[in-house]
């Protein structure tokens, strides 16, 4: 596989309670990794005492520092930080904030995180969404007002937005165009990815002018590699937690089960390009080096 670079287009690191970004962008890169989109934790995963909006700013100069560190090792990144919609039960439940506190709260880091891509420090804003599980009407409500403030503010930065959505296949897809369809987004469209998609998902999600991503397990790219068009991107989704080991799989892991999968004639060099490095390029404006 040493002739198509292989990008990681979605996954995280946890210098606090994990390996930590040095050593995955190593371990990535010797398997023939050349890109990683990075997604910052929320504030608890790195043991720090939660402080209200103090403490998304601490997340998010280790998650920097992270950045830092996987580009050290050979990586091309793009850096994300955002607020993810399970943050706002959790905000409730664990930190018994009032609903419109935990409104006005993600919508300053938000915004905090669009001035952080407006001057070229962060690439991107996510996760933001909608829980992926059964919550309250209102908790979907704030993560749903949260997401689209995101998507204005990266469209204004012209940077990337990471959706983490129910993941509902096509239905998801055409309810949350519905949702978006009122932000001027033009061509900035394809910067907005389903993350963690469905394979069904993917060719609607392109048509409509979005991209996004499939986790890079054998089952799913066994499939993908049959049936769909090269157009999304493989993410690992590694969370980097020692309690949830190669959840959702280790990024090296990548290469190996496309190799497996090449070996059986089941996918090709052009194909692999396509999606390894023509879309990464286009939605990050990066090349290999």
């Amino acid at each position: 596989m040493e002739s198509v670079p292989l990008a990681d287009a979605h996954g995280h690191s946890n210098p606090v309670r994990g390996l930590g970004a040095s050593k995955i962008a190593s371990k990535f890169k010797a398997s023939g990794g050349w890109f990683q989109a990075l997604v910052a934790l929320s504030p608890w995963h790195y043991a720090i005492d939660f402080n209200g909006f103090d403490s998304y700013v601490e997340a998010i100069d280790i998650h920097l520092r992270e950045c830092k560190a996987a580009e050290e090792a050979g990586l091309r990144v793009a850096c994300i930080a955002g607020f993810h919609p399970a943050d706002v039960d959790k905000l409730i439940d664990r930190y018994k904030m009032d609903p419109l506190k935990v409104l006005e709260l993600g919508e300053s880091v938000i915004e905090y995180v669009g001035k952080l891509c407006r001057e070229g420090v962060l690439d991107g804003i996510g996760e933001v969404g909608r829980q992926h599980y059964k919550t309250s009407p209102e908790r979907v409500l704030i993560a749903e007002y949260i997401l689209e403030k995101a998507v204005e503010l990266a469209a204004d930065a012209d940077c990337v937005v990471h959706m983490h959505l129910e993941n509902s296949g096509l239905a998801t897809v055409e309810l949350t165009h519905r949702v978006l369809s009122s932000i001027k987004l033009g061509e900035k469209r394809r910067k907005v990815l389903f993350h963690h998609s469905k394979p069904v998902m993917v060719q609607r999600a392109w048509e409509l002018g979005y991209s996004s991503t499939l986790p890079g397990l054998l089952r799913v790219l066994e499939y993908s590699f049959q049936q769909l068009e090269p157009v999304y991107m493989i993410e690992s989704d590694y969370i980097d937690d020692p309690g949830r080991p190669g959840a959702v799989i280790y990024p090296w892991e990548i290469a190996d089960n496309i190799a497996r999968l090449r070996a059986k004639g089941l996918v090709d060099e052009e194909y692999l390009y396509r999606v390894n490095v023509d879309l990464v390029s286009r939605i990050y404006g990066v090349e290999p080096p």
